[in-house]
């Protein structure tokens, strides 16, 4: 609310609101005779008669005067009446008509009414940027102003970039420490912490404080809103020994210059109760509480935001010492009020209905506290709807979703705590609906980038998959460019920002989201059921903590009579364990394999363990579910956060068999798959039923072709010939790590064979590239968007994930690929075609595979990558999912390259013969889904005389995600 272009006029003028009559409130235009009066007024001040342009400034200085006092309901009417002046008489993109403006909304903005000052600050900016420039000062103070809207709104996505744009130019045009540079650095440091980047934050608002002190001197105001701010950071972080010195300083300085009920005051009087209630002391924080209320209800009225929060903080208190009685009408008020003037969807109006819900559970009144959480979820999924679409840093996406984890925890620990139909059902839904919420929607995003038929869209396509592609090579660069990969990143946020805005369908996304158990349900096949795995942390009610994580269980059968379904939730127990066991499987699976005598006996000593530690991890998970997952035909398991890397068909049940053999389990990354999967076969052939395919939900719009596209006995020293232009050196990380890429002698006899099967089962083409010719390029050219994707694709090569060695990465995806031709020649830098002969997972989202059937990946670990608490692993699968592959074959462990020709080619013969195929077949048996197919595979090794053959490293590595 800067007000450009003063003169020394407005010195003088910081008496007008005191000997001036208010301005006539109603009809339309300004006051005539309110502006006589404040003509005369300059006139008595300077000697001389003002023009209108003093005149528009003086009142912009009484609005602002009247602000900076808290005194709003008094500033509304000169506010206004600047406004319609400054229209009438200079032209509504005059200087002063746009300080006007901004005045006008940013004390709508103060006063909570959002919806007012919006368009006020849109108009303001818009017209700024017409008149004065991009970068005018005054300007940025609009774009600054916007910014803060849409955070006070919780649109944080929206608000990000206008900050950042803001904090770049003042920096560039006005200095480092000027005071409008600090304070879009204070700015974007505090809605760092509203999105939890405490680790962001604390830079800039230590920045931002030295830089005021020395500049405006330790008491400005503006030095005083930084101290609380940092203040309010270690606050957050349960810092609070560092927290409650510079809360103290803040406050007394405060009261100092401003006066003890100054709107800054009472926000700084409220932060110390708040510090003291965190720490217990009760006592001390409730008349800190009821004075901040009052007080505020006399300043700002009783339904503005600042107000609300006060009345939410003295609930909580009651609620902490066990006065129910007292907190419920206070968190009932604050909703009902906050509702109001912010919203369903705020982040203040979902804090105080999920606080609501809390009391009414404490209460024993659980349901009113059902009724409270279901209404919550739709709200916050609306909230973090609007966050995932507007937010280009994937990382902050994820972690909304991680900061909104705590709802689902309650939710949890209700139906645990209270079990019955109606805490079973919202946990079921809430389960459900939260699961890889976000892959979800960029997968919905992906699917209309390679389908649309639209101009603009196929372009943003385009550059979208050029963006990833350019990410992808400048992260492995042996120098990165850090300005060209923020550069890079910052083009990709803003692609996938605006292709979500584009896709209709994710607009309608946002209403799937309302997916319950009953429509998964439907689709599970009789007798099977759904498992889905769950990370939550149990709440204490009395408490209000969450405790250290746990597994949550829900199955979910077929068809069930009962209210609920027959849904049953259970905790599994402490995750730690679990992970732990988990980490003694793997450890010992990559040890069980020897060549010489010693090395033999070692080895059996570790497959020993291995088997023992299978045994251990079903007990440790599911001992206690056993009888109940035995009584199912088939099993749908959703795995989540660590437990995507196991290998649930290699564990070893009670009875001493692996998992796999007592029944059938299909993979999938979410419940939701079940309803939005579609099989290749079932839009192939409609009228054909195969064993294990689900139905189809709907269709797709461009079928692929039935061809079968393989890679294998790739040449990784050397690029297509056709491909040598330029020098590019590229895959720091994978020389690090790897050294280089070695020949795999069977990769190329596996695809030829393959491609053979194929031809000769189902009569249909196969194309098969070796060497060079198994290059990155021809991958992209063969899966571009104006290409039909084939039935199949098989890459037989080196997979790798790469660890982060310390380093922050904001795209997972570029750690995890696939090596092709010329890989090693892109390491060494030598000549490329701008590939660099590694296709990364992030590039592999842009691949069109929509329809395609299966995708193999007979390749070492290419089911690793990053473990995110809400979307699982961040890697090939993932991409290759995103991509439109309906199923991805991958590995979690390195595989030897002989056995898995032989792996693979059993399992191709048993997938497209279909059953009743054995050795050299026709396709004239009942069609097998790839799921039936890869378990009749496993079924044959462990059954096998071949003693390697019944080794599970050698047929458990491989997992079918569905």
């Amino acid at each position: 609310m800067k007000l450009p272009g003063f003169t020394l006029l407005l010195l003088f003028l910081f008496t007008l609101p005191t000997s001036l009559a208010a301005p006539a409130e109603g009809g339309k235009g300004y006051d005539a005779a309110f502006i006589e009066e404040v003509k005369q007024a300059i006139q008595r001040k300077t000697g001389q008669e003002p023009n209108d342009e003093e005149i528009a400034n003086a009142l912009n200085g009484i609005t602002v005067g009247l602000l900076d006092d808290g005194k709003y309901a008094e500033a509304e009417p000169f506010a206004r009446q600047a406004l319609e002046f400054s229209e009438e008489r200079l032209g509504p993109e005059h200087p002063g008509t746009l300080s006007s403006l901004n005045n006008l909304a940013g004390l709508y903005q103060t006063q909570g009414h959002y919806q007012e000052a919006e368009p006020l600050y849109r108009r303001a900016l818009a017209a700024s940027e017409r008149v004065l420039g991009k970068e005018h000062s005054d300007t940025l103070t609009s774009l600054n102003n916007l910014a803060l809207l849409y955070q006070a709104q919780g649109r944080h996505g929206e608000a990000e970039p206008l900050y950042q744009r803001a904090l770049e130019a003042r920096e560039r045009v006005l200095g480092r420490e000027h005071p409008d540079t600090l304070t879009s650095l204070n700015n974007l440091a505090l809605l760092y912490r509203a999105q939890g980047r405490h680790g962001e934050a604390e830079p800039l608002y230590q920045r931002a404080l030295e830089a005021r002190e020395r500049v405006l001197g330790p008491e400005h105001p503006d030095t005083l809103t930084s101290l609380n701010n940092l203040a309010g950071l270690y606050w957050a972080q349960g810092h609070y020994q560092e927290a409650e010195p510079l809360y103290r300083r803040a406050l007394e300085a405060y009261e100092r210059v401003l006066g003890k009920e100054h709107p800054d005051t009472l926000g700084s009087l409220n932060n110390l109760a708040l510090l003291y209630d965190a720490q217990g002391r009760h006592g001390e924080a409730e008349p800190l509480y009821r004075r901040a209320l009052e007080a505020r209800e006399r300043v700002l009225g009783k339904e503005h935001p600042n107000t609300l929060t006060s009345v939410n903080n003295l609930a909580g208190l009651y609620e902490s010492q066990g006065h129910y009685q007292e907190a419920e009408p206070l968190y009932q008020r604050a909703l009902a009020a906050r509702e109001r003037v912010l919203g369903a969807t705020h982040p203040d109006t979902l804090a105080t209905r999920l606080n609501l819900a809390g009391l009414h559970i404490e209460r024993g009144a659980i349901p009113k506290a059902v009724e409270s959480l279901r209404a919550m979820d739709g709200h916050l999924r609306r909230f973090m709807g609007d966050q995932l679409a507007t937010t280009r840093a994937e990382s902050t996406r994820r972690g909304w979703l991680f900061s909104e984890s705590n709802f689902q925890s309650v939710v949890f620990s209700l139906a645990l705590r209270h079990p019955g139909p109606e805490t079973r059902d919202l946990a079921a839904g809430v389960l459900l609906r939260w699961k890889r919420l976000a892959g979800a929607g960029e997968a919905l995003a992906a699917r209309l980038a390679r389908t649309s038929d639209d101009p603009e869209i196929r372009a943003l396509a385009e550059e979208l998959a050029s963006t990833r592609a350019g990410l992808s090579h400048q992260m492995n660069l042996p120098k990165p460019d850090q300005a060209a990969i923020a550069t890079h990143l910052d083009r990709l946020g803003e692609l996938e920002v605006e292709l979500a805005g584009l896709s209709r369908e994710f607009q309608g996304h946002l209403e799937e989201r309302a997916l319950d158990w009953r429509a998964v349900r439907e689709r599970l096949p009789a007798g099977s059921a759904l498992l889905s795995l769950r990370l939550f942390r149990p709440a204490d009610f009395k408490t209000g903590k969450l405790g250290e994580p746990h597994w949550l269980a829900m199955l979910l059968p077929a068809a069930d009579d009962s209210e609920d379904g027959g849904i049953a939730l259970h905790d599994l127990g402490p995750a730690g364990p679990v992970v732990e066991e988990l980490v003694n499987l793997r450890t010992a699976e990559s040890k069980a394999n020897a060549k010489t005598f010693f090395g033999k006996l070692f080895a059996w000593f570790h497959a020993i363990k291995a088997k023992a530690a299978a045994e251990e991890l079903y007990v440790l998970l599911f001992g206690e579910l056993d009888g109940a997952l035995a009584g199912y035909d088939r099993l749908y398991l959703a795995p989540d956060g660590m437990l995507d890397l196991l290998a649930f068909h290699r564990l070893v049940l009670p009875d001493g068999r692996y998992w796999v053999e007592r029944q059938p389990l299909h993979q999938i990354r979410a419940g939701r798959d079940l309803v939005a999967n579609v099989g290749w076969g079932e839009l192939a052939s409609p009228n054909k039923k195969a064993v294990g395919v689900r139905p189809p939900e709907r269709s797709i719009p461009r079928s692929p072709q039935p061809t079968l596209v393989a890679f294998g006995g790739i040449d990784y020293g050397k690029f297509p010939a056709a491909d040598h232009a330029s020098t590019s050196p590229a895959n720091r990380h994978l020389r690090a790590e790897r050294g280089g890429f070695s020949v795999l002698a069977h990769t190329g006899p596996e695809a030829s064979a393959i491609g053979r099967e194929y031809k000769a089962i189902t009569g249909r083409p196969a194309k098969v590239w070796y060497g060079e010719e198994a290059s990155e390029g021809r991958l992209k050219t063969l899966l571009s968007p104006d290409a039909l994707p084939p039935r199949v694709l098989h890459l037989a090569t080196h997979g790798f994930f790469l660890s982060r060695k310390g380093e922050g990465n904001e795209r997972p995806l570029t750690l995890s690929g696939l090596a092709l031709a010329g890989a090693n020649e892109g390491m060494a830098g030598k000549p490329t075609d701008g590939e660099d002969g590694v296709l990364y997972a992030l590039e592999a989202q842009s691949l069109n595979l929509e329809g395609t059937e299966l995708v193999a990946l007979s390749a070492c670990d290419t089911g690793k990558g990053e473990v995110d608490y809400s979307e699982g692993v961040y890697g090939l699968t993932r991409a290759f999912r995103m991509a439109g592959a309906r199923n991805v074959l991958m590995t979690l462990w390195p595989l030897n390259d002989a056995l898995a020709r032989e792996f693979m080619g059993d399992f191709y013969r048993n997938w497209l013969g279909g059953q009743g195929c054995e050795g050299k077949c026709q396709a004239t048996g009942t069609p097998l889904s790839p799921a039936e197919a890869l378990r009749r595979t496993r079924l044959a090794w462990i059954k096998s005389d071949d003693a390697r053959r019944r080794d599970p490293k050698y047929w458990a590595p491989y997992v079918l995600v569905e």
